[in-house]
C-alpha cells in the first residue's frame, strides 16, 4: 500500500465515539472547523483533551486501540494511511496527539495534493517525533490517577491551579506527580497547564469576538501582557497575528 492521503469532512450532530484499529498507521492533520471537546485515548490511556486547532496532528498506530470522543461539531482534516513497514513504531514510542509541527503539517498537505516527493521527508519527521525511550510503566492505579487529573486541569484552566494542588487532587506527592505526569504526557504538570491554556486561548481567538484581555482572563493568564508573552515564547506569534492567520480557517467550507 505504501502511503496515501485524503481530505475528509466530518460532521457530527451530538456526542459520538469512534475507534481505529487497523493494520496501517493513521495520521490525522486537523485543517479547519472544530469538534467540541475532543478526547482521544490510545490503548486505554488518555492522550489529548480539548478542541482541535488547525495544524495539530494525531497518530493512531497500527495494531493499537485508538479511541476518540467528541460532543459534536464539523471539521476538515487530512488522513494519511501509512504501511507499518515504512514506519516501524516500537512499544516505547511516544504518543502523538494534538502535536504541532509546521513542517510535518506542510508535508501532509503536500501529500494530500498528490506531491509524492513529500512522502519520504514526512516519514523521517514522523519517525523522529514518535521515537521513544524505554521507561518503566507506572502501576495501573497511578496511571488512572494521571488520566483523571487531565480533565480536572481542563475544567480549571481559567483559575490558578498549583502543582501542589494537582498533587493533592491526584493523591500523590509533588515529586511523584511530576515524575509520573511527565512520563505519561511528555510534559511537567506546569508545562501541560500552560499548553492547555494556550490551546484554549487559540480557540477563543479563532471562534469568539473577544478582546485579547478578555481571553487572557478566561484562560488563566494574569494579564494581557502575560498572554502575549506566552504566545510569543511558545508559538512565535502575537495573539492578534494568530487571529489574523487562523480565524479564516475556522470553518469546514471547501476552499
Amino acid at each position: 500500500m505504501g502511503i496515501s492521503a485524503a481530505r475528509i469532512v466530518d460532521r457530527i450532530g451530538g456526542p459520538e465515539s469512534w475507534t481505529i484499529e487497523s493494520g496501517v498507521h493513521a495520521l490525522m492533520l486537523h485543517e479547519a472547523g472544530s469538534y467540541h471537546r475532543l478526547e482521544t485515548w490510545l490503548d486505554g490511556r488518555r492522550t489529548s483533551l480539548g478542541d482541535p486547532l488547525p495544524g495539530e496532528l494525531w497518530l493512531a498506530p497500527a495494531g493499537h486501540h485508538y479511541r476518540a470522543r467528541a460532543e459534536g461539531g464539523a471539521v476538515r482534516y487530512v488522513r494519511v494511511a501509512i504501511d507499518p513497514g515504512l514506519l516501524p513504531i516500537g512499544a516505547s514510542a511516544r504518543a502523538l496527539a494534538s502535536h504541532r509541527d509546521p513542517a510535518m503539517a506542510t508535508l501532509v498537505r503536500a501529500l494530500a495534493d498528490d506531491d509524492r516527493m513529500a512522502a519520504d521527508p514526512l516519514l523521517t519527521l514522523l519517525a523522529a517525533a514518535v521515537e521513544g525511550v524505554p521507561v518503566a510503566r507506572a502501576s495501573a492505579r497511578t496511571e488512572h490517577r494521571i488520566d483523571a487529573l487531565l480533565p480536572l486541569i481542563e475544567a480549571r484552566i481559567e483559575n490558578p491551579f498549583t502543582v501542589e494542588e494537582m498533587a493533592a487532587e491526584a493523591g500523590m506527592s509533588v515529586n511523584s506527580l511530576i515524575v509520573h505526569f511527565s512520563r505519561a504526557t511528555g510534559r511537567t504538570p506546569r508545562q501541560y497547564l500552560l499548553r492547555q491554556r494556550l490551546r484554549r486561548a487559540c480557540w477563543y481567538l479563532m471562534n469568539r469576538p473577544l478582546t485579547v484581555a478578555e481571553i487572557a482572563f478566561a484562560t488563566g493568564f494574569s494579564s494581557h501582557a502575560h498572554l502575549c508573552a506566552a504566545f510569543r515564547d511558545k508559538l512565535g506569534l502575537s495573539p492578534g497575528e494568530w487571529r489574523m492567520r487562523y480565524a479564516g480557517v475556522a470553518t469546514t467550507g471547501e476552499e
